[in-house]
């Protein structure tokens, strides 16, 4: 007979799903995640002690739910673009945070004793870095995230990325769980009570909550230059639905995105920022000088020599006869040749020199169909949410804008800006300074472009830059390196904010090295997962 009060597991994973979500971005407590994950831990210990089989699926049935609730409360914001697409992203995303305790599970059973409960966490590590590596890549919920509003407590995260952070967590929900494994009753088993003492966990855990927060606070702040000259952040507060790609809008657009550029520039002024795809009509790359509305541009940058725009752009390039076709290459049936849309970014100067940056990190289901060689057939199933619709093309590697001798910017256009490891890309070609480029309207004013400010501030931490910050309808900001909000306006508000300009050299541990904790974590996996299997074969191989 089953010695479990299934009620009670319910309720674990009920409680854990709303702690996770009570500490999350931006409203959240982030430190209540220390204990989100026990309830889960609690949970996987019962079923393994305490039940003779259908195990996994007890597991599923009890863990599943949590990370269902959380993904929900903290994702569903993107109903408000795509109803389906939010119900797949979170269906999707809660099977995946489910695996590491599935696979964890099964590696107990292969070696038929219970192996520690720290593979849990080499499972979870692996697995966010392998997914943060797929055709299906949606990093939001990554753990490290959470602390995207406290960053004075991660300053660390220079060294470590939010994979140190993801450590930090699960360490301390480790020690948690076994100290309630010793003073409850319920919970031992006697091979565990007998390995440790309750008073060695909780110096380990003092230890572990206290140090990493005295080494924040002991990292010294990175020594910026000041440049002479401002930077013009503008934010037009077009609405995305009704009017940023409605026919016959773009003048007005235009006008509005010079009106509030000219509110805030001056002779000093280096360097205008406008948000993604704020030149929202398809120009056509190979003739953007032709363009009506170009030569407007210009005559507006005219008047600021100094000054240099970067701008995100709604542009496509044909492919000249013989060129290798990409992926992602569309037929124009009017002259049978081929073209690639982009969202894109571009750099200009009133002398008419510009250059292109191609978006490389594309939302799944939005701008690309995932892995196109397969699905290329569904490219045109993309959801589409004005202006270029279906698999959109992209660059392979990074690329910056040098805006004069002391200032290389690094254009990230929305999505790309959750990616770490990407951004660090730009630094590493010398980029110094960062700027996002965002259209945060589709999620109307929900936890989604929020969420989406502050984890730019973190991006700022792991690369120790000045991050510059343009957003169609908010939110646009000035942060720091060590993630300090210098500026930031408010949402569904026209606005212009003018900025200094400050840049370094440095190139931080983590600009260097990358996701490397995410890269030992998937390679342990892997290596976990292999064992596995052949334990697994070994076992069902007749004698």
């Amino acid at each position: 007979m089953e010695k479990i009060n299934k009620l009670h597991l319910a309720l674990s994973g009920i409680l854990s799903g709303l702690l996770l979500w009570a500490s999350w971005p931006d409203k959240g407590f982030p430190f209540i995640i220390f204990i989100a994950f026990v309830p889960l831990l609690i949970i996987d210990h019962i079923i393994w002690h305490y039940t003779a089989e259908n195990k996994s699926i007890k597991l599923f049935l009890f863990i599943f739910p949590a990370f269902l609730i959380w993904n929900f409360l903290t994702s569903f914001w993107i109903h408000k673009a795509t109803l389906a697409g939010a119900i797949a992203t979170v269906i999707l995303n809660s099977l995946m945070m489910f695996l590491p305790f599935l696979l964890y599970h099964k590696l107990s059973v292969v070696m038929k004793r219970r192996m520690p409960v720290y593979f849990i966490a080499v499972f979870w590590l692996g697995l966010e870095y392998l997914f943060l590596n797929w055709d299906l890549a949606w990093p939001w919920l990554n753990i490290g995230n959470v602390f995207a509003t406290v960053p004075q407590f991660v300053q660390w995260y220079e060294f470590t990325g939010i994979f140190g952070g993801a450590v930090w967590i699960w360490i301390i929900n480790i020690l948690v769980f076994n100290i309630l494994l010793i003073i409850s009753p319920k919970l031992q088993t006697l091979k565990f009570s007998m390995s440790f003492n309750i008073i060695s966990y909780i110096i380990l855990l003092i230890i572990f909550i206290i140090f990493p927060v005295i080494i924040s606070f002991s990292i010294k702040n990175i020594k910026s230059e000041e440049i002479k000259g401002n930077i013009v952040i503008v934010q037009p507060n077009i609405d995305p639905y009704h009017e940023k790609f409605a026919s016959g809008t773009f003048t007005e657009q235009l006008q509005t995105l010079i009106r509030l550029s000219e509110s805030q520039a001056d002779s000093n002024t280096l360097l205008f920022v406008w948000p993604e795809t704020a030149l929202s009509l398809p120009f056509d790359e190979e003739r953007f000088l032709e363009s009506n509305y170009t030569q407007v541009i210009l005559e507006f940058l005219a008047k600021y020599p100094n000054a240099k725009l970067i701008s995100g752009i709604d542009s496509y390039r044909f492919f000249k006869k013989g060129e290798k076709l990409s992926e992602t290459a569309r037929f124009y049936e009017y002259d049978s040749s081929y073209y690639d849309a982009y969202n894109a970014a571009v750099f200009m100067d009133f002398r008419g020199r510009f250059e292109f940056y191609h978006k490389s990190i594309l939302v799944p289901g939005v701008e690309k169909m995932p892995y196109p060689k397969v699905f290329k057939f569904l490219s045109r199933l993309t959801i589409d949410l004005g202006g270029t619709s279906g698999s959109l093309g992209k660059q392979a590697e990074p690329s910056i804008f040098q805006v004069n001798e002391k200032i290389t910017a690094a254009p990230i256009i929305c999505y790309e800006s959750v990616f770490g490891n990407y951004v660090s890309k730009f630094v590493k070609k010398k980029a110094n300074l960062i700027t996002i480029m965002t259209n945060d309207g589709w999620w109307g004013n929900t936890a989604g472009h929020r969420q989406h400010f502050q984890y730019a501030r973190l991006r700022a931490i792991e690369t120790g830059k000045y991050i510059v910050r343009s957003a169609n309808t908010g939110i646009s900001g000035y942060i720091d390196p060590e993630g300090n909000i210098i500026e930031q306006t408010k949402f569904w508000e026209e606005a212009a904010i003018k900025v200094p300009v400050l840049v370094n050299d440095k190139l931080t541990f983590y600009t260097r090295t990358g996701d490397y904790l995410g890269r030992i974590a998937a390679f342990t996996s892997v290596l976990l997962l292999i064992l596995l299997i052949s334990k697994g074969l070994i076992k069902k191989k007749p004698l």
